[in-house]
């Protein structure tokens, strides 16, 4: 398991109109009309707005809005940008039973508190009735669901209205297309080199304040050890990551990796803003040429840090794959290859 493969995007409600604005491209005027008026023709419109929509998304016409809040201030602003998170919907149901019955329309509506770098935002906004790709992108797009949400964002404190041009996701394979999101979190236990972990007891009380009284260093290097990497550069102010490697397998499939530790200089549970300033080291994280991402921490690491570290592996220009390994998954790796101390 290295990278992901043959992606695509899976959509739900695309734009047309704003997505042949930004493209520069002339579709057929049956991407125009609503849902209601269903046909071949407007089938076939869709798809070549689809192709247009993941072309967009491919070479970064939207770029990752984790990445636009910590490199700049966006208050007041409208940014062009995707996103992907939990979100609720409601009303496509409704709006789309008034729209068969001729009656004036009522706009589906979205809403999720999305953290973007160190912020957390309450972001909302409509769906018009027009924009639904399929009859059964109204019965997805009900109640909470993970979705890659891109359009213009604007920004008023930490509230954050939409206006989306893309609702979807990223899918792989041919055969039995899935979700890349199913696949994008990997678990210590999965990767080779620390399988050990699924023969170890749950860590003492005396594992985890031994592995919170450990320095960084000396963690990176147990890692290293455990690896098999020879080459442990030592921490200076510019690197991107902390251990570099490609000498990790996945079900015996070379898999490059590189790993964020955070030792006893962070006390307590890892946030997003433990982590650089606006929580940028994540960001950086992801500029190195590997296909995992590792985060690791010698305590509780907040959910907000999973969110924020899933939301830059999920991103349509490069997908990449993330492991968390908290204080106690350190402590159970450690021990199990007799790099404990304590």
């Amino acid at each position: 398991m290295a990278g992901f493969e043959d992606t695509r995007l899976f959509p739900y409600y695309l734009n047309s109109r704003r997505l042949g604005l930004l493209a520069d491209v002339n579709f057929a005027v049956e991407a125009q009309n609503p849902l209601v008026e269903n046909s071949g023709e407007r089938v076939l419109a869709m798809r070549d707005v689809t192709a247009t929509a993941q072309e967009l998304l491919r070479h970064g016409r939207f770029p990752n809005l984790t990445e636009v809040v910590a490199m700049k201030d966006v208050e007041g602003k409208r940014v062009l940008g995707f996103v992907w998170g939990v979100f609720s919907f409601s009303g496509a149901a409704e709006a789309s039973r008034r729209a068969q019955k001729g009656k004036l329309p009522k706009n589906a509506t979205l809403r999720g508190n999305i953290p973007l770098a160190t912020t957390e935002y309450e972001m909302f906004g409509e769906m018009s009735n027009e924009h639904f790709f399929s009859d059964t992108s109204v019965g997805v797009l009900k109640g909470k669901k993970r979705m890659l949400v891109a359009g213009h964002f604007e920004f008023n404190g930490q509230k954050a209205e939409v206006f989306p041009y893309i609702i979807g996701e990223e899918i792989e394979g041919a055969v039995l297309p899935m979700p890349i999101a199913t696949s994008i979190r990997i678990y210590p236990q999965q990767i080779d080199q620390f399988s050990r972990v699924e023969q170890r007891p749950q860590p003492t009380a005396a594992d985890l304040r031994a592995i919170e009284s450990m320095p960084e260093a000396a963690v990176k290097q147990a890692f290293a050890d455990i690896i098999g990497e020879p080459y442990v550069s030592k921490d200076w102010g510019g690197e991107k990551s902390d251990l570099q490697t490609a000498r990790l397998t996945i079900d015996d499939k070379p898999t490059s990796a590189a790993f964020i530790f955070k030792g006893p200089s962070v006390p307590g549970p890892l946030h997003p803003g433990n982590m650089g300033k606006r929580g940028d080291q994540l960001i950086r994280a992801f500029e190195e040429p590997v296909d995992l991402i590792v985060v690791q921490h010698c305590n509780k690491i907040e959910n907000t840090v999973v969110r924020v570290t899933e939301s830059l592996a999920y991103d349509p220009r490069r997908p990449r794959r993330y492991c968390i390994i908290d204080g106690a998954e350190t402590a159970q790796i450690l021990s199990a290859y007799g790099k404990l101390n304590g």
